[in-house]
């Protein structure tokens, strides 16, 4: 994530736009969830779950999260970007919705946006509700 522009929330833009201009649209997506578990004792990484959610979409990723989730668990959502039809051995490209794969990184290499970013993560612990 060093070293690549990213947006935030101040340089956030809302644009309407002309709906029209929508020329193709899917039913579902692929996604990547991580659940992390553990690592909140010094020097001690964090167990994680790297899980593939194929043709499926936000709602029931959120849904089944709900249900898989503990209530001490850590997780970060992406879309797969690419390939089209990715499974467990593809090589993907991921856009993050939520969270990031961060926790298992050296704080100290984080930049300072990775860090915050890491830190909401962990601030969701025990407050958000997905229902």
């Amino acid at each position: 994530m060093s070293g690549r522009a990213r947006a935030t929330l101040a340089a956030m833009q809302v644009t309407g736009f002309d709906e029209r201009h929508v020329v193709h649209e899917g039913i579902g997506a692929n996604s990547v969830v991580f659940i992390y578990e553990g690592g909140d004792a010094f020097g001690t990484s964090w167990s994680v779950d790297s899980l593939l959610l194929t043709d499926t979409d936000v709602p029931h990723v959120l849904g089944w999260l709900l249900e898989k989730l503990t209530r001490d668990s850590c997780w970060s959502l992406g879309v797969v970007l690419d390939p089209e039809h990715p499974t467990a051995g593809s090589d993907l490209t991921v856009a993050w919705i939520v969270g990031a794969d961060l926790l298992n990184a050296d704080p100290r290499r984080l930049d300072p946006e990775e860090r915050l970013l890491a830190e909401e993560m962990l601030a969701r612990r025990h407050r958000v509700t997905l229902a």
